[in-house]
């Protein structure tokens, strides 16, 4: 066999080892089946990904960190996908996708997220080589290996860029139930989730968001369980609602225009009716906030008001123990309804 039958024959040896594979195989793997020297079988590798790629073909092969795999074009992934095999259950993948979005995670967090069945998805997980679990003091440290990018079809194993790869799939609004009457008000589709302390169905649904909505100081809280954008909705008052709904609309759309309206006519009215109150002093930072909102006149020598739950003496209470069901306008509302009832009657 003279040396170009030879290169050849090696060519073939290792296009056919791609598509057996059914996964990434290095240059020195190939170097292995062919008989090449390692430089050779790579270059061999990097002609056939040429010649595929001027085919047109529905199949592609790829080259990432000194390794090769032959694939579905990922244009045309999608409409393959219902005859590929499905060789991971739907729990499984949900369990991966918790390790591989949050990595390096412990076993135990993983436990108390996903539930004690996880203990059985660790250990198929590992033995199909898609993470690693060494042992970290009394407990077991999870992160996705190269096996994981190479089934996915990833350029990179590396945490950050499986992270990024994973949020590219996630286009979904989270919100917690406080603010579900909002996201309603503003026509969007949205899951609601508590980030607060996720059950395993919580945790479900953050994998597929990557907006959540949630009050005033709780980011650092739910970074535990959830690592996608974060959103601070302010609303107490119907300023700091109208900030908040433009804050989400500018990010997913819906009925701004209309809502805006709504709050717009409402405050209008308020600030008509402040506009025969006495002056108010305020005993909190919220009723501060409402004051300076409904152009209330503030003044030390003002009649006292104080939110309920303070435990402040004061002539006037405005209601915050509300139902986390209540719509959120209608809790705005009340406060304000509760600041200027109180003002009017003396």
């Amino acid at each position: 066999m003279n040396l170009k039958e030879r290169s050849v024959q090696a060519g073939a040896l290792v296009e056919a080892a791609l598509f057996a594979a059914g996964r990434a195989l290095t240059a020195r793997e190939l170097a292995d089946l062919s008989g090449l020297s390692e430089e050779e079988a790579r270059s061999a590798a990097t002609s056939l990904a040429a010649r595929w790629s001027d085919r047109c073909s529905g199949l592609e092969i790829r080259s990432f960190q000194d390794s090769f795999v032959m694939q579905v074009r990922p244009d045309l992934a999608p409409l393959v996908a219902p005859v590929a095999p499905r060789e991971l259950e739907a729990p499984l993948i949900r369990t991966l996708a918790v390790i591989a979005y949050r990595q390096p995670l412990p076993q135990s967090e993983l436990i108390r997220l996903r539930g004690n069945k996880a203990y059985d998805h660790v250990r198929e997980l590992e033995r199909m080589g898609l993470i690693s679990a060494p042992r970290k003091g009394r407990t077991r440290e999870l992160c996705t290996t190269r096996g994981f990018a190479e089934y996915f079809g990833l350029e990179s194993e590396s945490p950050e860029a499986i992270r990024q790869a994973i949020g590219q799939g996630r286009r979904g609004l989270g919100v917690t139930p406080m603010f579900e009457s909002l996201a309603l008000r503003l026509g969007l589709d949205y899951l609601v989730v508590n980030p607060y302390r996720p059950q395993p169905e919580d945790v479900d649904r953050m994998m597929e968001i990557d907006l959540l909505v949630v009050s005033p100081g709780y980011s650092e809280l739910v970074k535990a369980s959830y690592r996608g954008e974060v959103l601070e909705a302010r609303t107490g008052t119907l300023s700091q609602l109208k900030e908040s709904a433009e804050l989400i609309s500018a990010r997913r759309g819906g009925n701004l225009e209309g809502f805006l309206e709504h709050v717009d006519s409402l405050l209008l009215h308020y600030r008509e009716m402040a506009a025969d109150c006495p002056p108010v002093q305020p005993r909190s930072a919220l009723v501060q906030e409402l004051a300076e909102d409904l152009r209330i006149p503030v003044s030390d020598e003002g009649i006292p008001a104080a939110p309920d739950y303070r435990g402040t003496e004061a002539e006037i209470q405005i209601p915050t123990h509300q139902d986390y069901s209540m719509d959120i306008l209608e809790r705005v509302r009340q406060r304000c309804d509760a600041l200027l009832e109180g003002l009017l009657k003396k």
